[in-house]
Order: structure tokens, then C-alpha cells, then sequence
């Protein structure tokens, strides 16, 4: 049987859902947290694969404001 989870790993202190109120943006902001998020992202997968979790749902606050017309890039 394979067993994953949503989103979320409570063992790590570790998020890659961070992300920031629209009136704060600046691309270097946007980029800081990106970067961070999917830094994150990238340890929880390793974790996930030492610990034989195979289903983990990626959370959609990885890029902020990705589907906002403030992104140009």
C-alpha cells in the first residue's frame, strides 16, 4: 500500500506554503520567497522518499500570486 499526505509536513520545520500581503510585493520579495518555497519543497520530497511516502499533494501557495496580473515573469 502506498500512503502520502496533504500539503503540509508537521515533522520538519519547514513550509513551502510561505508567501506575503500584495501591498508588500517587490519582485526581490516575490524571488526571496519563491526561492524559499521551493527550497523547502525540494527537502520535504527527500524526506518524503526516505520515509517511502510516495502521494504528497503540493500546496498552491508555492508561487504567491501566481495567477495575479501583478506577474509578469
Amino acid at each position: 500500500m502506498k500512503i502520502g499526505y496533504p500539503c503540509i509536513n508537521l515533522s520538519m520545520d519547514c513550509r513551502s506554503s510561505r508567501t506575503f500581503r500584495l501591498k508588500n510585493y517587490s519582485e526581490s520579495k516575490l524571488i526571496e520567497t519563491v526561492y524559499g518555497n521551493l527550497n523547502c519543497l525540494q527537502k520535504i520530497l527527500e524526506y518524503n522518499l526516505k520515509y517511502n511516502f510516495y502521494f504528497f499533494r503540493i500546496t498552491s501557495d508555492l508561487i504567491p500570486f501566481g495567477s495575479h496580473p501583478i506577474m509578469k515573469f
